[in-house]
């Protein structure tokens, strides 16, 4: 009789745990099919995204090669008259070359300049010179590109209108701190003094280009050098 209880208590207890495995599957399943449409939905939303930003590049590089070729056409017209457009061209490859610019930045800056001074009757040369004379100045004073973008922007402004003063002179000192001991030096006064010349006028196109073209060519002795 104690063998029987025994085997029927056994028994109970191994349906008692079949039950429960049985259990544990059929919610392991239904937690598993869950799981999985999660994870589709999850999948989907991945691929959708990866799409999303594979299409923001797309347009982004769109972009980027339509701005690049409105610039081209730009300082092709600017450069027409003189048959410069190759040589200017060259300035902004060089650019590229020394300040580590994409190549969007450096015909931008190119264009820039040459569209100020161009019509004032500034020689290419003149414009090379202030091109990497600034950009020099804005690389070892540490500007960022967007500093150093913003701040050519204004000088090439400035020195379209004949002088570098006012809020300009403010905007480029600012950014562009390195660029008021050439000045300076130029003047023969300290840098002190340079916002109340400025505000006489006395920074005009010619004295910022000079000193601009000291500090290109400092850049190419070290170039020489290296």
């Amino acid at each position: 009789i104690m063998r029987l209880k025994f085997s029927k208590d056994n028994n109970n207890k191994l349906k008692a745990i079949n039950n429960q495995a049985n259990k544990a599957a059929r919610d392991f399943s239904k937690l598993d099919k869950r799981a999985g449409g999660v994870t589709k939905r999850f999948n989907g939303l991945a691929k959708a995204l990866t799409a999303g930003a594979l299409l923001e590049v797309g347009r982004r590089s769109i972009n980027t090669a339509a701005n690049f070729q409105k610039l081209q056409l730009r300082l092709k017209l600017l450069t027409e008259a003189t048959g410069e457009f190759s040589e200017a061209q060259k300035i902004a490859t060089k650019g590229q070359k020394l300040f580590g610019m994409s190549a969007t930045e450096a015909l931008d800056g190119v264009t820039n300049i040459t569209a100020r001074l161009k019509p004032l009757g500034v020689s290419l040369q003149d414009i090379e010179t202030t091109f990497i004379g600034f950009n020099t100045a804005a690389k070892l004073g540490g500007a960022s590109a967007q500093e150093a973008s913003n701040a050519f922007r204004q000088l090439a402004q400035a020195l379209g209108s004949g002088r570098l003063a006012g809020d300009e002179f403010r905007s480029v000192s600012e950014q562009v701190p390195l660029i008021l001991k050439p000045l300076a030096e130029e003047l023969n006064v300290s840098t002190g003094e340079l916002k109340e010349l400025a505000a006489q006028g006395k920074l005009t196109s010619e004295v910022v280009i000079r000193a601009l073209r000291k500090l290109g060519d400092e850049l190419f002795k070290v170039k020489v050098a290296i």
